[in-house]
């Protein structure tokens, strides 16, 4: 095999093993030849050396008492070659060696036999290596170790011994290298004769510290952890409170409750309110009750609405209005309300500005007490106490729950309007029972437009619109307000002003599909934020180099978006995004920044 080498240049970078037979002066003369010969053989029987020298890439100089190899390969292969030859020694013979390995600069030159031979600071460093090791030493520079550290194989081979000064007052960083099998796990002499430097039993791993990447993912993580019960903190309470308006997002990007062609919103329109004209008020009775004076209209209004309805085929009708105040008409409503008692469903509401006052139907329409007879339930919902959005549905109460006391078994509850239509369509046991509020998947935006009163009431439009009342056949019938002037609108997830009756139809068609929704309990929470700050932690430990653990940050913050917008679509459930991925990313940004103070700290000065 040749030792002649085919650089491109003269100048280039060496990956040099340097290794030393260890009290060689101190043999006879046919002992010294004796082990070179020895040690020759080990290293000619090495892979990486047969492997290096085929390929070109190597260069081997006797050094009289042992040998330099500068390999042109990858970074590792002197580390590799000196293993190989420590294991050979250890099993066969009592050959004691000491062993340094650089990379760095080195330039091809020719000795007086006209052999290749090197010069640099990358052959002179390596030997500089090598002369603070002790019998059985393999010691690397900090450049070495900085490239093996990225890969999870040498990491814990890897041992910090701290810097030494050498020849020209050059100090360098020593990393020891050893197993249970080869190597020596004790300080060399050199480092505890340091002025100044107590002996280091056992040192860190270079580059990266886990110690100090434990100590930064649990910090963070026990910060976002914190803040769950600490909302007030300036800036950082954003933290969860951001993760509202994602649930938000999701409410409107993500899957919606379908909407049902059976239900439709009759409302009373800004023109139902202005009355109908002259000519058309005479032409039908229900217009000339309308035209007579303002809305409130008169009772017998509903009445007739009730009869045009059911003649018509309707299954249910519910007025999201509260009748409360004495006016005409009231015992032909009456005996509509009497005659259609199991199709039709009237409000009550809680006077919330007047201590959770329930307003109830008037007594000449439902005989006291109305909030207990099967046609009546109250049509309020509480909106979030943080930003007034509703976002969820009640569909029993009391008065200690309003009162903000804990419930009593043995208090009767109001029922919501929901929850008596769910009763009047024979599907009662599917509406929880209970004082919850629950979240709810509302339907499109736009899925339930208004029919105002006024076309209803009109025969021309109810004969050519509604085909004399065909339209309404099995429908599932609302009647509220539609006109901005009653001012009948909620704030919600989806819309800043979705009308009061549309509202009752989302939630009623999201009880009708089983579209609740979930948040995870607390602790739960806590727990996922938790496994973010160690899953950071383990990236950030064993994931070699800084641009893969980068692109694994990312990755996992992008599949675990994925995976929140999935369950919230085909299980309903809202798992906490924001700050999960605040650990995630914040463990990996300052484990990246501290780690790399780390290694500036730990630079090798080469010279």
């Amino acid at each position: 095999m040749s030792d002649q080498l085919q650089p491109e240049a003269d100048l280039a970078i060496a990956h040099v093993l340097f290794i030393d037979i260890v009290a060689y002066s101190k043999l006879a003369i046919d002992q010294q030849k004796e082990v070179v010969q020895q040690l020759n053989q080990y290293v000619r029987d090495s892979e990486q050396v047969r492997r290096a020298d085929t390929a070109g890439k190597l260069i081997r100089i006797p050094t009289g008492d042992g040998v330099a190899l500068a390999f042109f390969t990858s970074p590792d292969a002197p580390v590799r070659c000196a293993i190989e030859v420590s294991k050979a020694v250890r099993n066969r013979s009592a050959l004691q060696l000491r062993m340094g390995i650089h990379s760095g600069p080195v330039d091809q030159l020719s000795d007086v036999n006209e052999r290749s031979n090197l010069a640099g600071t990358g052959i002179n460093m390596a030997q500089r290596i090598m002369n603070c090791g002790d019998a059985g030493h393999i010691l690397l520079s900090q450049r070495v170790a900085d490239d093996l550290v990225q890969y999870t194989r040498w990491r814990s081979q890897l041992h910090e011994l701290g810097e030494v000064e050498v020849k020209h007052g050059v100090r360098i960083s020593l990393v020891n290298l050893y197993t249970d099998e080869v190597g020596n796990r004790e300080v060399p002499q050199s480092l505890r004769r340091a002025v100044g430097r107590k002996p280091i039993e056992k040192a860190r791993a270079p580059v990266r510290s886990p110690g100090l990447l434990a100590t930064i993912c649990v910090s963070c993580t026990a910060l976002v952890m914190s803040l769950r019960f600490v909302p007030a903190v300036p800036v950082l309470s954003h933290v969860w409170e951001h993760e509202q308006a994602l649930e938000d997002w999701l409410h409107r990007t993500g899957r919606r409750t379908l909407t049902h062609p059976e239900f439709v919103f009759v409302a009373i329109s800004t023109k139902s309110l202005a009355g109908p004209e002259g000519a058309k008020a005479g032409k039908d009775r229900m217009l000339q009750l309308m035209a007579e004076h303002p809305f409130p209209w008169s009772r017998e209004v509903w009445a007739r609405l009730l009869d045009r309805l059911f003649q018509s085929g309707a299954r249910l009708v519910i007025f999201n209005l509260v009748f409360s105040s004495p006016t005409e008409g009231a015992q032909v409503f009456r005996a509509a309300l009497d005659r259609y008692r199991n199709r039709v469903v009237i409000g009550a509401n809680f006077d919330l500005e007047n201590a959770n006052k329930l307003v109830s139907p008037n007594a000449d329409l439902i005989p006291p007490p109305a909030e207990y007879d099967d046609r009546v339930g109250y049509v309020n919902y509480w909106p979030d106490e943080q930003d007034g959005k509703l976002r969820a549905a009640r569909f029993f109460t009391s008065n200690r729950q309003l009162a903000g006391q804990k419930p009593s078994q043995d208090e009767r509850p109001y029922v919501s309007l929901v929850a008596r239509a769910m009763e009047k369509l024979g599907r009662s046991n599917e509406v929880p029972h209970d004082l919850q509020d629950h979240l709810i998947r509302f339907s499109a935006t736009d899925a339930y437009q208004p029919h105002p009163v006024w076309e209803i009431a009109d025969s021309d439009m109810w004969h050519s619109k509604y085909s004399d009342g065909e339209f309404f056949e099995g429908k599932i019938v609302i009647v509220g307000a539609s006109a901005s002037v009653l001012r009948d609108v909620i704030d919600n997830p989806i819309s800043p002003e979705i009308k009061g009756p549309v509202m009752h139809l989302n939630v009623l068609a999201a009880t009708m599909d089983h579209e609740f929704l979930r948040r995870l309990p607390i602790a739960l929470d806590l727990l996922i934020v938790s496994v973010f700050g160690l899953l950071a932690w383990l990236l950030l430990g064993y994931v070699g180099r800084w641009l893969i653990c980068l692109l694994s940050f990312l990755a996992l913050s992008v599949a675990y978006l994925l995976l929140a917008f999935a369950l919230y679509n085909f299980l309903g459930i809202f798992v906490p995004v924001f700050p999960p991925l605040v650990t995630l990313l914040a463990c990996g940004f300052l484990g990246f920044v501290a780690q790399q103070i780390y290694k500036r700290s730990r630079s090798v000065v080469h010279g």
